[in-house]
């Protein structure tokens, strides 16, 4: 694996767990405050506000990983 690989995977897993931490704490709030349905859990939706959060961030290192790949590689 090309160690410029290596260098956007870590740096959008570090700022995609940031990103995501960011993303649970204000949509668990945004939804605490909404009247919800009893069907509907806040902390669940939240959780899956987080990973797609964490998902994008880590694509998108990859796509730009691939945008500014060094030539040769």
């Amino acid at each position: 694996m090309p160690p410029t690989l290596v260098l956007f995977l870590s740096i959008g897993a570090i700022f995609g767990l940031l990103a995501a931490g960011s993303a649970y704490a204000i949509a668990y709030h945004e939804y605490r405050q909404r009247m919800l349905r009893m069907d509907q859990n806040p902390m669940k939706m939240a959780i899956e506000t987080a990973a797609m959060t964490f998902v994008f961030i880590m694509a998108a290192s990859v796509v730009l990983y691939f945008v500014l790949r060094p030539e040769g590689q």
